[in-house]
């Protein structure tokens, strides 16, 4: 009886919040079947959301592509049915075709879930036309993204008369949430709209990452959720030149709480993951070091919460796995995170500890503690950080931190704080950093030229003109830096304005102005450049986007070049082939492509090819693509399919050739993971 009352009840309470959307889910015992058509019967005994409103173009205007959303759910899973009117469904866009890709630059509808109800952290789940997924966690209120989180949901789309009906069955064992008889959730729903460039959200939100505002999802009563632990071991056999090398290795995943996980790896394998994308280096002597991204699931999953302004610890200096272990998770209202990896190849333990508090209902507070060591060398650091909101849509971010390293004494503290604010009109920043000169995290990445600098930095851009004439907006922007040694010498001074025109056709002129001094020692260098910017299908993910940059870099005269287009010969084929081209001085030219295609077999299946190329560094000729200036080429086929949740098997092939000298590398994988749940 008391569980009835609060059912009816709750709703009525919640709806005298000013502009709170609350939605209602239904219990079903039988539950929809996932295809795309909202014909099944427990659809018809819900009440469908449909009060969005615009996001863009113009806010909180009324929308003129009306969205429903259904909501139901079982013992396993909770269900959601979307109709979506469309008035020129030829328009449509759907190129995004794989896991985790660019779905929000297609017609796509999302679905965001604050389980917790603690109006800061929820988790996201997007899907398009063809079935591709992207999902993830929101921190903080949309102060960090962890756009690495996967789970296994389903989801099924497909065009009706009137537009477009999606269905997505997302199971409750993929969620934390508290073990209680009657639940509360944050909701909302978020759709981009690609014909009339619309995009509309259930909650009156400016961005999708504004928890705080989401709306209710009331009606859940779920048995407890079952805890479980999964046995992930996998065998794979590399081919390399004319020895076989057959490994194996396992994972473990415990849920030691509905909301608390212990993960463990032993010779993990990562055969399947794309190479990292070439880059020019054009810092000063190429001294800084280019930022990768992390593609290994074992550190992907919950690393949103080391995420700090001055980064402690950057799992890319992990390499070959021997094993290791972490736990990670939320008690309450504390996040926590324990890691400990032992490398194989440089004999290296690496370790941290992350606590993460909130309090006052918006703020955070943390602390993180990383840790390396090499026989008996040692490097650690220690930080503290403070994210406090304080006014909509800006967020106060601060951060103090001290390193030991063996052989190192002195100085060795460094401090950030700032502020930013950002919506689909403006955005604006502005930060204070120092790095004292014994500042040094191993386990860490810091720019080795921010080293016993402070630096101020701040930026800022503003659509001025909306939907007027031809012009869908105009904004402007603007950026600088400027960065000092101890003693007050100017080392460093940056300054960029740009424009950007985007007209209703879809198509965006960007123009930028760069003007900066560097100084290295007694080297000075006063740099600037013009870029000149051109894309097609703005938003959307096929077209052309290109640029051309001139100007002059460490006294000499560069001018740089790129050119990139996505194109879907068919629905389940996207190509993008993606070309940059530099010549520094007046003869030096330098070149590099990485082109991908992805091939969406099914729902299941999928076939990826990834082709990297580069020339000669600084190789001098007056033929900028002469085919002797080959330096690199290698290839990559991943054929993968997916039986059940984490049960995965692949077949690569990987081609690393070089020209001078010339070698060839010949690689097969056949990789089989197999997921055993208890």
């Amino acid at each position: 009886m008391s569980a009835l009352f609060l059912n009816l009840a709750i709703p009525i309470l919640l709806a005298t919040r000013i502009q709170e959307s609350v939605v209602y889910a239904i219990h079903t015992d039988t539950p929809p079947i996932i295809d795309g058509k909202l014909d099944d019967s427990c659809w018809q005994l819900c009440t469908p959301a449909t009060d969005f409103i615009m996001v863009e173009p113009n806010s909180e205007a009324p929308v003129t592509q009306p969205t429903y959303v259904y909501v139901c759910y079982d013992d396993k899973k909770i269900y959601f049915g979307v109709h979506m009117l469309e008035s020129e469904p030829d328009k449509m866009q759907c190129a995004v075709n794989q896991r985790d890709g660019p779905i929000f630059r297609d017609d796509a509808f999302e679905v965001m879930i604050d389980t917790y109800y603690d109006r800061r952290n929820a988790y996201y789940f997007m899907a398009n036309l063809l079935g591709a997924k992207l999902d993830g966690r929101i921190i903080d209120n949309g102060c960090n993204l962890d756009q690495t989180w996967d789970a296994y949901w389903e989801t099924k789309a497909r065009m009706v008369k009137n537009g477009w009906q999606m269905e997505i069955a997302i199971p409750f064992s993929e969620l934390n949430f508290p073990n209680k008889d009657s639940l509360i959730w944050g909701i909302n729903f978020w759709r981009t709209e690609r014909p009339h460039w619309e995009t509309t959200s259930l909650a009156p939100v400016k961005r999708f990452t504004q928890v705080s505002e989401y709306g209710t999802l009331t009606g859940l009563s779920i048995k407890q959720k079952v805890y479980r632990f999964e046995i992930l071991p996998y065998g794979a056999v590399w081919c390399k030149q004319d020895s076989l090398n057959p490994r194996g290795g396992i994972d473990f995943v415990y849920n030691i709480t509905s909301s608390f996980i212990f993960n463990a790896t032993y010779l993990p394998d990562f055969a399947q993951i794309e190479a990292d994308p070439l880059r020019f280096n054009l810092s000063y002597k190429e001294g800084e070091e280019l930022y990768l991204l992390e593609k290994r699931p074992f550190f992907n999953v919950g690393s949103s919460i080391i995420m700090t302004p001055i980064q402690l610890f950057y799992t890319r200096r992990i390499k070959e796995i021997l094993g290791g272990a972490k736990i990670y998770g939320k008690i309450k209202s504390t996040e926590i995170l324990g890691l400990d990896v032992q490398t194989k190849d440089s004999k290296e333990n690496f370790s941290l500890v992350r606590f993460k508090q909130e309090c006052f209902k918006t703020t955070t507070v943390g602390i993180l503690a990383t840790h390396k060591q090499l026989a008996d060398t040692i490097s650690q650091a220690f930080g503290m950080d403070l994210n406090l909101p304080f006014y909509q849509p800006f967020l106060f971010i601060s951060q103090i931190a001290t390193t030991n390293n063996t052989g190192m004494r002195g100085d060795n503290w460094a401090g950030n704080i700032g502020i930013e604010g950002e919506t689909g009109i403006y955005r604006a920043s502005i930060y204070y950093q120092r790095i004292c000169p014994e500042f040094w995290v191993d386990q860490g990445f810091i720019n080795i030229y921010d080293i016993n600098k402070q630096v101020l930095s701040g930026e800022g851009w503003y659509k001025f003109i909306r939907n007027k004439g031809i012009f869908e907006w105009i904004s402007a922007g603007t950026f600088f830096d400027l960065a000092q040694e101890s003693g007050d010498r100017l080392s460093r001074g940056r300054t960029t304005l740009w424009l950007h025109f985007v007209t209703d056709s879809k198509w965006r002129l960007g123009i930028y102005g760069r003007r900066w001094y560097e100084r290295y020692d007694e080297e000075e260098f006063v740099n600037r450049n013009i870029e000149f910017q051109i894309e097609s299908n703005v938003g959307g993910l096929t077209g052309i986007s290109s640029y051309f940059r001139y100007g002059r870099l460490y006294n000499e005269p560069i001018r740089l070049g790129k050119i990139e287009f996505i194109i879907q010969p068919i629905k389940s084929i996207t190509v993008w082939p993606y070309f940059q081209i530099l010549c520094w001085g007046e003869t030096r030219w330098r070149w590099f492509t990485n082109t991908s295609i992805s091939y969406q077999i099914t729902n299941k299946a999928f076939f990826r090819i990834y082709l990297q190329a580069e020339s000669k560094t600084g190789a001098e000729t007056d033929e900028s693509l002469a085919l002797q200036d080959f330096q690199k080429l290698n290839y990559n086929f991943l054929l993968g399919y997916e039986f059940t949740s984490r049960t995965m098997l692949y077949f690569v092939y990987n081609q690393q050739r070089t020209f001078d000298p010339e070698s060839i590398n010949n690689i097969f994988v056949t990789k089989l993971t197999y997921s055993l749940k208890f």
